[in-house]
C-alpha cells in the first residue's frame, strides 16, 4: 500500500537545489530518495510561482485566486449599480 508523504517547504527547496547541482534530476531524485518526475514537478512549480510554491496544507494559492475573483465580481456590481444610480439621479 502506497502511503502519501507530505515534504515540507524546506525540503522542496532544498531537493530543488540539489538538482541543480546534479547531473540530471533523477540523480538527486534518487539520492533523496523521490520519484524524480516529482522532483521535476516541484522545480516547474518553484519556478512558474516563486514564493507563492508550496503553500502547505492551506492551498493557499486557489483561496487567492478565489479572492481575486470574488473582488473583480464585486467591482463589477459596484460600477453597475453606481452607473444605475447616476442614471436615476438625471432629471
Amino acid at each position: 500500500m502506497n502511503k502519501k508523504r507530505n515534504y515540507s517547504k524546506e525540503f522542496k527547496l532544498q531537493a530543488i537545489e540539489l538538482s541543480n547541482r546534479r547531473e540530471s534530476i533523477r540523480l538527486a531524485a534518487d539520492e533523496l530518495g523521490i520519484r524524480s518526475d516529482m522532483l521535476s514537478r516541484w522545480k516547474v512549480e518553484f519556478y512558474n510561482h516563486k514564493k507563492e510554491a508550496f503553500p502547505g496544507l492551506g492551498h493557499v494559492r486557489k483561496q487567492k485566486d478565489k479572492k481575486l475573483s470574488e473582488l473583480q465580481t464585486l467591482k463589477k456590481e459596484l460600477r453597475e449599480v453606481k452607473l444605475e444610480r447616476d442614471i436615476l439621479k438625471r432629471p
